[in-house]
């Protein structure tokens, strides 16, 4: 009964943030859009939407997931304009007609993040925890797919690491001056 509490708890505290974003949220400084496919609805989701927030990214796309606990998001959600989408097919119409270009992050890739120069209208994808990118790759093709140098012997980061380290790159290499 506990867990079943919590868990009506945290919709409630989730549809009335999800309000607030409808209403009152803005598109952050940067031209970086995150998309988030088909992610676990657990503790990664709310900590890359305050990553999100202290990055100014313009938008957040959330495909396949319909709830998350917004607990971790420390009040982001309610501020990073974020797009709940079905499919992946619709976030990356939007991407298209915005003009950006897409990046994909996976570990099997063979780029390295930090040895590439970021298009400044950039759209970094990242996939479910345990099985990665879900979209179709013959439908929809990425113009890059990179992974974060790793030293240590553990197979791959935690999603919610891995978008942060990516943001923070991004910034390193097109941040704008924040206005005091």
């Amino acid at each position: 009964m506990g867990k079943k509490k919590t868990r009506a708890f945290l919709q409630k505290k989730f549809e009335k943030e999800l309000e607030i974003n409808l209403e009152k949220s803005k598109e952050g400084i940067h031209e970086l859009i995150i998309v988030l496919d088909h992610l676990k609805g657990n503790f990664n989701m709310g900590k890359i939407m305050r990553s999100a927030e202290i990055y100014s990214v313009k938008e957040v796309h959330i495909i396949g997931t319909k709830f998350f606990d917004p607990t971790p998001a420390k009040g982001a959600l309610k501020r990073v304009k974020t797009y709940f989408y079905h499919s992946f097919d619709e976030s990356a119409a939007r991407i298209k007609e915005l003009g950006f270009s897409a990046i994909t992050f996976d570990s099997k890739a063979t780029e390295y993040l930090n040895d590439c120069q970021l298009p400044e209208k950039s759209a970094f994808i990242f996939g479910h925890e345990e099985f990665g990118p879900m979209y179709d790759k013959d439908q929809f093709e990425a113009s890059k797919v990179l992974k974060i140098k790793q030293y240590g012997l553990t197979e791959s980061l935690n999603v919610s690491i891995a978008a942060t380290i990516s943001m923070y790159e991004y910034t390193n290499q097109h941040g704008k001056e924040i206005s005091q």
